[in-house]
């Protein structure tokens, strides 16, 4: 008898361990790099990446500025962009340029998003808009 409990706790110890591991971009496990000297280092999403219209994205980024931010999606290079984070996105965090931050926002066509093409996600300080970074391009699709 004393053996089948053994065997009861061993399992239910086994699948508390087997629990929900986080593997969300902030967690330590992740393997993100944030760290930055100065200014802004975006580093989700990745090259290549693929997301649809009406997604929801994590981006994830590094900082030195403590500051307010604009979370934009840009079409090419010169595009300006188009905000998809209502308002400015403040740190949760400090700036320390090792942390990592993160900010969901949505790939919305009424933001200026469209399906298939390639695009980037800019973070920039509101006071520091040179000391901004953009993501690696992506692949938005149907």
């Amino acid at each position: 008898m004393k053996f089948s409990h053994v065997l009861i706790l061993a399992s239910s110890l086994a699948f508390f361990a087997c629990g929900d591991d986080d593997d969300s971009p902030t967690s330590a496990k992740s393997g993100y790099d944030c760290t930055v000297s100065d200014g802004v280092k975006v580093v989700y999403p990745t090259v290549s990446e693929q997301f649809k219209v009406g997604d929801e994205i994590t981006v994830v980024f590094g900082t030195t500025i403590d500051d307010g931010y604009r979370i934009m999606f840009k079409k090419n290079a010169g595009d300006r962009g188009s905000d998809l984070f209502n308002g400015s996105y403040d740190l949760t965090a400090p700036a320390d340029g090792k942390t990592c931050h993160t900010v969901k926002v949505k790939l919305d066509a009424e933001k200026g998003v469209e399906e298939t093409l390639t695009g980037s996600i800019r973070v920039e300080p509101y006071n520091k808009s040179s000391l901004g970074n953009n993501s690696a391009l992506f692949v938005v699709k149907k």
